[in-house]
């Protein structure tokens, strides 16, 4: 488990790109998104023809763009935290054991959350369940997402691990 520092720069390096990646592949999904929706509210309200289906694409762009946004929100811990029971639990356990209780937490749950849109993605596959209103394969959504969702677990695996060891770094120049 001793990683040269080359080794954590390429991780990084790797991390930072798929970021990057996954933050423009949201952009556009939310692009896609505002898009369809003035065209749909365009059509619909002025040229009284609205798009067939849009609501239920917009629906699946949004699992889209909230799974992709999820990965780059997991590695980076940039999450929206509410404080109310912070102080008492980070003072019985200690800041550090505090902090890998509360990522080894957030890595369970995203873990449970991909197992379960892949088991809904392969159970789609398997009764080939289709929309509702365009009659798309159910699975091709699910599917993707799931993937997403474990594209986030494994970017906020990294990002805890980076993050540890710049606070062993931190803590280890504070000493000298």
């Amino acid at each position: 488990m001793n990683e040269t520092p080359k080794d954590q720069g390429v991780v990084r390096s790797t991390l930072n790109k798929a970021m990057i990646a996954l933050e423009n592949f949201s952009s556009a999904i939310i692009f896609i998104m505002m898009i369809l929706t003035f065209a749909d509210v365009i059509g619909r309200y002025i040229l009284n023809k609205p798009i067939f289906g849009a609501s239920e694409m917009i629906s699946a762009l949004l699992a889209l763009a909230i799974f992709s946004g999820l990965g780059v929100t997991n590695a980076r811990d940039d999450h929206i935290t509410v404080e109310l029971f912070e102080d008492p639990i980070r003072r019985l356990f200690g800041p550090f054991i505090y902090e890998i209780i509360i990522q080894l937490f957030s890595v369970v749950a995203m873990l449970l959350i991909a197992f379960v849109l892949f088991e809904h993605a392969v159970e789609s596959y398997q009764l080939n369940s289709l929309t509702v209103v365009l009659e798309m394969p159910l699975y091709y959504v699910t599917g993707f997402v799931s993937f997403l969702a474990l594209l986030s677990v494994i970017s906020q695996i990294v990002g805890v691990v980076l993050k540890i060891i710049d606070t062993k770094k931190t803590t280890a120049g504070t000493n000298v």
